[in-house]
């Protein structure tokens, strides 16, 4: 495209300068202009912003194992609490494995004991999940007893019971395992649907 010169040698387009650049804009009768002011710019920002949130909610809200979920990042956060503070404060702690939880336990030179710090008892779990507990390939009977019985050993040595935590989700059909091993760590796998 050609642009209309004067005599002088000086095109009739508007010079726009911009440090290093020259941008020339012919807005000579005829033409508009074309772009998009701010304000649609936001405007534009706004809706995907607002479009990209409802997708991520409403995914959040079709995620029925989430509580499952929870609860198996919960248990994985209580076995490292009290591996730790096992090593640290040299104390034996216990879990004793109930059917809809846990009781964290605490040896104190003669038997286990329920512990009284609040900090380990913030699980819950929900009416429909169960657990059920495998320790060297025997399931344990985790049935209300008149007193807990220390299930999983977390020692002061650092060493725990190597162990298998299944928690079924009656409700969605899913289920999660948690696998300890002799030196501390927990596993998470799942959710799973239940087979």
């Amino acid at each position: 495209m050609k642009l209309p010169i004067l005599a002088t040698g000086i095109s009739t387009a508007k010079r726009l300068t911009t440090p290093g650049r020259v941008l020339v804009s012919d807005t000579g009768p005829g033409r508009s202009q074309q772009g998009f002011t701010l304000w649609e710019l936001l405007i534009v920002v706004a809706i995907i912003a607002i479009t990209v949130s409802m997708v991520q909610f409403s995914s959040g809200l079709g995620d029925n194992t989430r509580d499952l979920k929870r609860v198996g990042k919960d248990l994985g956060k209580l076995f490292h609490l009290l591996s730790q503070e096992a090593v640290f404060e040299n104390r034996n702690f216990a879990i004793s494995v109930q059917d809809r939880g846990y009781i964290v336990l605490q040896f104190d030179g003669g038997s286990w004991v329920p512990s009284e710090e609040t900090f380990f008892k913030r699980l819950k779990m929900s009416e429909s999940q169960r657990s059920e507990l495998v320790i060297e390939e025997q399931v344990i009977d985790i049935s209300a007893k008149t007193s807990p019985e220390p299930h999983i050993l977390i020692l002061a040595s650092g060493e725990m019971t190597p162990f298998e935590w299944r928690i079924r989700d009656q409700l969605t059909q899913h289920g999660i395992v948690l696998q300890g091993n002799v030196l501390g760590s927990v596993l998470m796998t799942g959710p799973e649907p239940l087979g």
